[in-house]
């Protein structure tokens, strides 16, 4: 078995595998530089990292803009709360001076001294009040101002502790404007319930800091009760109170030491919002602050319609010049396909009348040696043997020099 002549087989046919392999891949290669081909290949190339840039872009604005409002809400929330417990707490301290003051005072006395020594809030804003056992009023800030006494249910959870007492927002029988009390238990020197000290203030003072350049038109602060009834709550000129609410969903970290904030559709009023909420460590209330997603993402969407407009006018004029160069490039091609159709022509041509009478249009001597010699070589390399034969016409040389083309031809049938 010659073991040799079959390698060399073996490798003369993979050789050939290969460069038919080499010259297919050239071929495709050629087809792909094609101008129909090439230049809506590079179109779409350039069109979808114009695009993939652009949607990318939208994308991390986006992402970084909903940060930001999630940060700027839970900064809000930390503000709006500190703001909050300092007013709560200079309520309570007025509420403690006015207790304190009472035990060696009646409450007239008590309070007139208090007012004179300018121990109580500015009754502008704030009333301060006692009334007795039976919820009548025994002293006020405001003498002339109608005010009606407490409520028996109101009055009995006053008896019941001696923790500063939230009130639920009210109307005001004069101005109809809502106001909220505060109160502490009064007791007499054997220690038994004698009344309670009460201030009231108007509850659209616990969101008098509503900026609508920060917190926007559709913005929100509120300050809910722990039993779900908002004592206040104001978005943009809108102020509300008394509302209610489930807890648990409007302060989803209350038993959280930091204030959470989410993004989600307010019951209330149905506008989506990052909402931040933080119940207060003293005080039976929770803060609320809300930002709109909309107003926060605003100038991001006008951000990312900029951007869209510059793809889609940036994706136009690329499609325009594209096409202006591909069916350039293609009547180049065209022209070219053209010029070289009309060589071969012309080679043709050539070698036509080289080998042809331009009279007769038969062919000529040259072709005649041409063929003679191709036939000789064929002979040769087969071994075997050439005939040619000879034929005179007499005059023909005569005939043709003289009648032309047409006597030529009626001698030739």
């Amino acid at each position: 078995m010659d073991l040799t002549g079959q390698s060399f087989d073996d490798t003369t046919r993979m050789v050939a595998l290969q460069s038919r392999a080499t010259r297919s891949m050239r071929a495709r290669l050629t087809r792909l530089t094609e101008p129909h081909i090439l230049f809506p290949a590079l179109t779409l190339l350039f069109l979808g990292v114009v695009w993939g840039v652009t949607i990318n872009l939208i994308r991390v604005e986006r992402a970084g803009a909903r940060t930001a409002s999630s940060a700027a809400a839970l900064q809000f929330v930390n503000t709006y709360e500190a703001q909050v417990v300092r007013a709560l707490r200079e309520i309570d301290q007025t509420l403690k001076i006015v207790k304190y003051a009472d035990l060696s005072h009646d409450a007239g006395a008590a309070l007139s001294d208090l007012k004179a020594r300018a121990l109580l809030p500015p009754d502008v804003l704030f009333v301060v009040r006692i009334v007795g056992r039976d919820g009548a009023v025994l002293a006020s800030t405001r003498p002339a101002q109608i005010l009606p006494g407490v409520d028996s249910k109101y009055l009995s959870a006053l008896r019941e502790s001696d923790r500063l007492w939230v009130d639920q927002p009210r109307r005001d029988p004069a101005s109809q404007e809502w106001t909220l009390q505060f109160g502490r238990r009064l007791d007499s020197p054997d220690g038994a319930f004698a009344g309670a000290v009460l201030l009231v203030v108007d509850a659209s003072y616990f969101v008098s800091g509503y900026d609508a350049s920060q917190l926007g038109k559709y913005g929100m602060l509120g300050l809910l009760g722990t039993d779900g009834v908002f004592r206040a709550r104001r978005t943009g000129e809108t102020f509300t109170a008394g509302d209610e609410v489930n807890y648990a969903t409007a302060v989803p970290g209350a038993d959280q030491e930091d204030p959470t904030v989410s993004l989600s559709d307010n019951r209330w009023d149905g506008v989506r919002r990052y909402t931040g909420a933080q119940q207060l460590y003293e005080f039976p209330l929770a803060v609320i602050v809300g930002l709109s997603e909309e107003e926060q993402l605003a100038a991001t969407e006008r951000s990312a319609r900029v951007y869209l407009w510059r793809a889609v006018l940036g994706s136009g004029l690329l499609v325009l010049v594209t096409t202006l160069l591909g069916r350039l490039s293609w009547q180049l091609v065209r022209s070219r396909e053209r010029e070289s159709e009309a060589t071969v022509r012309h080679a043709l041509r050539g070698e036509y009348l080289a080998y042809h009478d331009g009279l007769t249009a038969l062919p000529n001597r040259s072709l005649f040696n041409k063929l003679l010699s191709q036939a000789i070589r064929q002979a040769r390399r087969r071994a075997g043997q050439l005939a040619v034969a000879f034929i005179d016409l007499d005059r023909f040389k005569q005939i043709n020099d003289t009648l032309g083309h047409e006597a030529g031809d009626e001698l030739l049938k």
